[in-house]
């Protein structure tokens, strides 16, 4: 399933929305956020098979908020539209992801694994730099907001794992 298509579909959405000054309720946002960070996981780690579950929650999540306001607002029409819209993301495949290591990021060794982060309501700042000190891994906050966690391939394996057990207890709290 294509979940880096169906986000950048429902960043669309939301973006069409606002231009037509329609107001986005900020959970919408944090689901959205949440969702791209467990994506950014998901890629660094596939075998995780309970980060599957929790993207589609929020994306499905994201999805019925806004599909709901676009209806309410815009009429069936436009809904039917942008549902056709999710429908071929959804069906795309992902592309195939660069080895973590195979990118280029300023500042750490070349021989070093990397994956970033957004922080959200679900996983605050403070808790992905704890996580990433008891995995053994140095991060660092870059200037787009992300949190650039990188280390040797095993132990960023492990601050993944270690992400998506903190994600899964947050969202059952």
């Amino acid at each position: 399933m294509g979940y880096e298509q169906w986000w950048t579909a429902l960043e669309g959405l939301i973006a069409e929305l606002r231009k037509k000054q329609l107001a986005i309720p900020p959970e919408v946002m944090t689901y959205l956020r949440s969702a791209k960070t467990m994506i950014s996981v998901y890629n660094a780690d596939p075998s995780r098979l309970e980060t599957v579950s929790t993207i589609e929650d929020y994306l499905l999540n994201v999805e019925s908020r806004i599909m709901n306001i676009a209806r309410e607002k815009l009429g069936e029409s436009f809904e039917e539209r942008w549902i056709r819209t999710m429908e071929k993301a959804r069906r795309e495949e992902s592309p195939k992801t660069e080895s973590a290591s195979s990118k280029f990021i300023l500042r750490h060794p070349r021989d070093q694994h990397w994956v970033r982060v957004m922080p959200s309501d679900d996983i605050l700042k403070r808790d992905v730099e704890r996580l990433a000190d008891e995995a053994g891994v140095k991060s660092r906050t870059q200037q787009d907001g992300y949190i650039l966690v990188y280390g040797s391939e095993d132990k960023v394996k492990d601050f993944v794992k270690k992400m998506a057990e903190t994600c899964r207890r947050t969202r059952k709290n």
